[in-house]
């Protein structure tokens, strides 16, 4: 039981730790590539990985997909939330934008239709998996 739980929620919990040291660090890393670079695509990417590992956090009952999305996403959206407001707060270096928000939440929505598609697209047992 603790390796189970260990092993859904302990990536979940490492990945939203990077991410909060990446929100309020004064001078984050920074990547030299005009797309990657981008601030509103990493914040995409990143709350669209924070999503899916909130997801696989929330259990394996096919029969509950619908709802481990909706907390998944309410989950990512309230971290990338409070992590702006943060930022605003307790940074000096960094401001709290809407759009890094809004880049959270289309990352959350991304990951979710991903696998939405998946599920639609793959044939068999693999639709449960999701």
């Amino acid at each position: 039981m603790v390796k189970r739980f260990l092993s859904r929620w302990l990536p979940f919990i490492v990945y939203c730790t990077l991410i909060v040291w990446l929100s309020l660090t004064p001078a984050p890393p920074t990547i030299d590539d005009a797309f990657f670079g981008w601030d509103k695509f990493q914040h995409a990417a990143a709350y669209g990985v924070l999503a899916l590992l909130a997801f696989r956090a929330f259990g394996d009952d096919p029969d509950a997909v619908k709802w481990r999305w909706l907390k998944a996403v309410v989950v990512t959206a309230c971290i990338g939330g409070l992590l702006e407001i943060a930022q605003g707060l307790f940074t000096k270096t960094r401001t709290a934008e809407f759009d890094d928000l809004l880049a959270d939440l289309v990352g959350a929505g991304g990951a979710y239709l991903a696998t939405l598609m998946y599920r639609f697209i793959m044939p068999g047992e693999k639709k449960n998996r999701s």
